[in-house]
């Protein structure tokens, strides 16, 4: 295998793919096709985003493209009607393949991880996202050469340090075009040039054509970076965004306010900290002399745009491993965070793809001049407290310049089993049948990663964590420390609805506060009303259950009825009917409650030597007519949902109109607003039934769901299915 080299892809997919299986595929082979996301022919607007990832932005945990990470931002612009493309480079020897060289020690040009004018000057925008490797200098002129033929680029940073494949360099640097250590060794000469720390704001590649640079700060405030500048101001960027979260990031410093202005700053009352992983002060002056988080320049005829962090942009579905342990990624998920960027990110599409013949910020015709940063360089920002190192050490046998050492399914990695990301959501959704309660939780070990059903009863530490009580012993109570995204829907503070309802916790075992608790939580759900039969099957003998399912049968004469799940007919359980129940309930006595849809009370036991349920408290009628199609007057409408809060159950009905995600999901219109869609994400039991990938004849058919409210693939959705029903 020869050292140092990546088979990247077609930029455009040419169709050079291996037709044999993986078992037979050459090395890089499995990830020779670029993604290209397309719109309709209708919503077509004729422009074409790319977002590079020639020189990184799949580091780390890092995992910006467009079918991972950075999919929901894709996604999005190609709702708004632009095509969309990972860009990998150039086939410069036309073997259909883009092949890395470290070209920083080789000296040869055979690297074809390159950017080059003519291989870019086809889009309207380019995306540069957290590049983790320096620019050449030709590269450096092709995007001055794009910029001049009226073209925008979207420069994605994150806080100094963001060092994702400890190469000794991070975006803030790559983008300023200059490292922040004054080494000789940054000195590289050649097709590089001096990437030495020139310890002035006016010097580097950013601020000599933007009059802007990446300062190497390192803040945090996940509140909300909330100095949003007026529309009128930011040329209409601004209009419709809200306070901004900042989880780690770096702002940036305006040298010159006529090629640069600021569209969000920290506010007088907005209280950023340092960032505690940052290596100087971290938070150099607060407040607007910070300089701006997100920012804007026109320099002739082009544009730029700016942002100091990647997380209230990205989603929480990476494609692909890391590269240097192999191990799964988890990103953040900023695009349904409350503090999104989704906004923001959209109108600086639109406004970079959009030329315009003004040239600067000069004040003329309401196009107004930027906030000059008072001090552009701090005194820390000219020395590397790093001393020219990389923040870590790399992983044993990992060298960031030589893709061979990369490990199996991480982007540029030698092998792979070609299908990186099958099923985002892959686990089973829990439910109180697969769930532990809270004395279980109590007695478990530290750190056992846990799945715990409980009451909430009041909020912990202000906003920030909930109490959780045993739902048999209400004295017994863990507490649950909730992470930001989390907090708006499950906290008591702020949600004071979700007080006494039943929930599921995904989580570690661990302590909050001084007590017992769980951190690191992955998921919260309401628990459903109510179990499906299959999942009632699951549980143990002994327990109170509440489920629901359609009556198949009478059983043992008057005295018993066998229901069945509702999505999968083949499992049954057998109810055994108190004396009072048989009158109304008993398929014998009473024939018109076959095929009814019950909810029934009881407790897990056996009878007729089968599973059953016995000590039945309670049965009652479901919202179904009895025939399994239910009224659809009490159902809500695909909009109605949209504007509920995360973890509300619901029962909607609308039009299926696509699969997603493969045969794991479907979208569901709303058929008064096509433009208004939930994604369903399917059990495994309703698959084979309800996935319109597996049953195309589906689209167009309305649909009844009943279900949790919850986001799937970072899009409005339904989650923890317990009931699917076609109308028609």
């Amino acid at each position: 295998m020869t050292v140092n080299k990546l088979t990247l892809s077609v930029l455009l997919g040419a169709g050079l793919l291996a037709q044999s299986s993986f078992a037979l595929a050459a090395a890089y082979d499995w990830n020779n096709t670029a993604p290209v996301k397309v719109p309709s022919a209708a919503n077509n607007n004729g422009k074409t985003v790319y977002f590079d990832v020639s020189h990184g932005g799949v580091e780390g945990n890092a995992d910006w493209v467009i079918d991972g990470a950075f999919s929901d931002f894709a996604d999005a612009l190609v709702q708004e009607g632009y095509t969309v493309k990972e860009y990998r480079g150039v086939d410069l020897n036309n073997d259909g393949r883009i092949r890395f060289y470290d070209d920083r020690t080789n000296g040869s040009n055979t690297n074809e991880a390159i950017i080059t004018y003519d291989a870019i000057k086809n889009s309207d925008v380019f995306v540069l996202a957290e590049t983790n490797r320096p620019f050449t200098l030709a590269e450096q002129a092709a995007l001055e050469q794009y910029i001049a033929s009226g073209k925008g680029i979207f420069f994605i940073a994150d806080h100094y340090d963001a060092d994702r494949n400890l190469n000794t360099w991070d975006a803030t640097e790559v983008f300023n075009g200059y490292n922040r250590s004054d080494l000789s060794k940054y000195n590289m000469g050649g097709a590089y040039g001096d990437w030495r720390n020139p310890k002035a704001a006016n010097a580097g590649w950013l601020v000599e054509n933007f009059g802007i640079r990446f300062r190497f700060n390192g803040v945090d405030y996940k509140q909300g970076v909330s100095g949003v500048e007026p529309s009128s101001q930011t040329e209409g960027i601004t209009q419709g965004v809200d306070p901004i979260l900042m989880a780690a990031g770096a702002t940036l410093a305006i040298v010159d306010p006529q090629k640069a202005k600021g569209l969000v700053y920290f506010s007088e009352t907005d209280t950023p900290v340092k960032w505690r992983h940052a290596k100087d002060q971290g938070l150099y002056f607060g407040g607007k002399a910070e300089g701006p988080y997100a920012a804007i320049a026109k320099s002739g005829a082009g544009k730029a745009a700016f942002i100091g962090d990647s997380s209230p942009i990205e989603d929480a579905t990476p494609k692909y491993r890391r590269q240097d342990n192999g191990n799964t990624k988890r990103t953040y998920p900023g695009w349904t965070d409350p503090g999104h960027a989704s906004v923001l990110a959209v109108n600086i599409i639109n406004w970079l793809a959009t030329p315009e013949s003004y040239q600067y910020f000069d004040g003329q015709n309401g196009h107004y001049s930027g906030f000059f940063t008072p001090t552009p360089m701090a005194s820390q920002e000219m020395s590397d407290p790093n001393n020219g190192q990389p923040w870590g050490t790399p992983a044993s046998g990992f060298n960031p310049w030589d893709t061979d050492t990369y490990k199996n399914n991480s982007f540029n990695a030698p092998y792979g089993d070609g299908q990186t990301n099958p099923d985002p959501d892959p686990d089973p959704t829990p439910t109180p049948g697969n769930a532990i309660s809270v004395t279980d939780a109590l007695a478990a070990a530290q750190n056992t990663p846990v799945v715990v059903v409980g009451k909430v009863t009041a909020a912990i530490n202000g906003i920030y964590g909930l109490e959780l009580s045993d739902l048999n012993n209400p004295t017994t109570h863990i507490y649950v420390k909730l992470e930001s995204n989390q907090r708006a829907d499950f906290n008591p503070q702020l949600n004071p609805a979700i007080l006494n309802k039943n929930i599921i916790v995904t989580g570690k075992r661990n302590s909050y506060m001084g007590e017992p608790g769980i951190r690191y939580v992955t998921d919260l759900q309401i628990a459903p009303a109510y179990m499906s039969v299959e999942q009632a099957l699951a549980t143990a003998q002994g327990e109170a259950i509440e489920l629901t399912g359609r009556v198949k049968s009478g059983l043992n004469s008057i005295y018993a009825l066998i229901l069945e799940d509702l999505n999968d007919p083949s499992f049954t359980i057998n109810i055994k009917l108190e004396s009072s129940q048989r009158a109304q309930f008993s398929p014998q006595l009473n024939p018109d409650i076959l095929n009814a849809t019950l909810v029934i009370k009881g407790v897990r036991d056996s009878y007729m030597s089968q599973p059953g349920v016995r000590q039945v408290s309670s049965i009652t009628l479901s919202s179904g007519n009895g025939n399994g199609n239910p009224d659809q007057g009490s159902d809500l409408s695909v909009s109605d949902v949209l504007a509920l809060n995360n973890g509300q159950p619901v029962v909607v009905s609308g039009t299926i109109t696509a699969a997603i995600n493969n045969k794991y999901a479907l979208e569901l219109t709303d058929p008064n607003n096509a433009g208004n869609k939930l994604y369903i994400k399917l059990e495994s039991s309703q698959r084979d039934t309800f996935s319109p990938l597996l049953n195309p004849e589906l689209i167009g058919k309305r649909l009844r769901v009943e279900g949790i409210k919850n986001d799937y693939m970072s899009h409005p959705g339904v989650r923890s299915v317990s009931n699917l029903t076609l109308l028609n």
